[in-house]
């Protein structure tokens, strides 16, 4: 099982997101995490150990390599903890049948929320 975790705002909200990430490698061992962080959380990226993969987002061009590879990767699940445009336009391209964020999201945008199929 291949989940996308998508956190793309500062460093602290990153660090929020940690027991998250651990509670999803305790309850899900053999699945393959792969995590997209703004490059602004680089310096704490070393820090996070539970996730197989961690992918940066770039506020630029590369970030048109990390879209393709996003779509060709096919994740069965994505939970996006960011709430932007950009992660909403990353778990449409993660191509997960299951794609999960907060219920707040049908309050921020309804365009938004057609993205998402469940509402946390």
């Amino acid at each position: 099982m291949k989940i996308l975790l998508l956190q793309l705002k500062r460093i602290g909200d990153l660090i929020l997101t940690t027991p998250a990430i651990s509670a999803l490698r305790a309850n899900f061992p053999d699945s393959r995490l792969t995590l997209v962080v703004s490059n602004k959380c680089a310096e704490l990226v070393p820090a996070i150990w539970d996730v197989d993969r961690i992918w940066m987002a770039r506020r630029n061009l590369r970030d048109l390599a990390l879209f393709f590879t996003v779509a060709r990767e096919k994740f069965d699940y994505c939970i996006d903890f960011t709430r932007t445009d950009r992660s909403a336009f990353l778990a449409f391209l993660s191509g997960a049948r299951t794609r999960a964020v907060s219920y707040r999201v049908r309050d921020q945008s309804k365009k938004r929320a057609r993205v998402y199929t469940d509402f946390v």
